[in-house]
């Protein structure tokens, strides 16, 4: 069987996704509108000198091609998204060599559970072709068990909560069941590197959220670290850039709080190993957890580093 036979099949057998069919509805229409529009302009400046007649005539290819352009441009753009978000249109996309290679991160597995005591919603994502076996299943692995954990953590909790109502005279029509969401978002994407967020979402009398982070060199097939994205001085670049962007964010509003460092707040980082993504201006993002270096209502605090990247 051919390449492109094969490609037919695959093609033929894939369900077309409603976000895909909603999306170039909308462009289309969109599209004529803009026609429309076009055309409207063109009849005014011929109505109002005819000298124009002939150039208005050779450039309504321009103006269909335009319009197809645009309708191409946002349906590529959203089935580069569906290739990294939706696993069974990636998975018909793999049997098509020339497409095979676009989808880096997509949902493995994604499941809901529903008892008394929690409600799961989960989606585990898991690399591939990266041409670095041994990375993916390391990733991979570790994504899967991490995922694992979490859930068997938050399910433990939820089980103790559920104790505790019905230990102090509550009965299970008092207890709410413990909500468990667990996501991801690619934050930035190569053909050299990719960085995603997978985030824990955990809900009873009060929420609770918690990311964790991946950063892959796929060229040389490892997890990137601040060194390897900021220098030898990635330390000094970091501690600067954080304490200035704490003091211009308490002084910008007074609802901004921070710990103090004699209360254990930002003193400066530890290593290279703190958590930190790229973001889609390819900056280092640092990353603190809920209450890490402030109150807990200020939530999860996130730090953009202005300087270049290195990699």
């Amino acid at each position: 069987m051919s390449i492109f036979e094969k490609a037919k099949m695959a093609y033929d057998s894939i369900e077309v996704p409603r976000e895909l069919e909603d999306t170039v509805n909308r462009t289309i229409l969109d599209s004529n509108v803009v026609q429309k529009r076009n055309a409207v302009k063109q009849n005014r400046v011929i109505k109002s000198n005819k000298v124009f007649k002939n150039a208005t005539r050779a450039n309504r290819p321009l103006i269909v091609f335009r319009s197809f352009a645009l309708a191409l441009i946002a349906t590529f753009a959203l089935f580069v998204v569906l290739l990294n978000t939706n696993e069974s249109f990636a998975k018909a996309m793999q049997d098509i060599p020339a497409i095979a290679g676009i989808a880096k991160v997509f949902t493995v597995r994604e499941y809901k559970e529903e008892n008394e005591t929690d409600l799961i919603d989960v989606k585990v994502p898991a690399i591939q072709n990266t041409g670095n076996s041994d990375l993916e299943n390391r990733i991979n692995y570790e994504i899967s068990s991490k995922i694992n954990d979490v859930i068997e953590e938050a399910r433990t909790r939820a089980e103790e909560y559920k104790n505790a109502v019905l230990a102090t005279g509550g009965t299970m029509d008092d207890y709410i069941p413990t909500r468990i969401n667990i996501d991801y978002k690619i934050t930035y994407q190569d053909d050299n590197f990719i960085s995603f967020v997978i985030t824990k979402s955990e809900s009873q009398a009060s929420a609770y959220q918690e990311q964790y982070f991946y950063n892959i060199d796929i060229q040389n097939g490892k997890e990137l670290n601040l060194k390897d994205v900021l220098g030898a001085d990635y330390k000094q670049i970091v501690d600067e850039s954080v304490e200035k962007q704490i003091k211009e964010r308490m002084e910008s509003n007074s609802n901004n709080m921070y710990f103090t460092k004699e209360e254990g707040g930002f003193s400066g980082i530890e290593n290279e190993y703190q958590d930190f993504y790229i973001n889609e201006n390819k900056k280092a993002v640092i990353v603190f957890q809920k209450y890490e270096i402030a109150p807990g209502y200020m939530g999860i605090q996130n730090f953009e580093i202005p300087n270049e990247l290195i990699i």
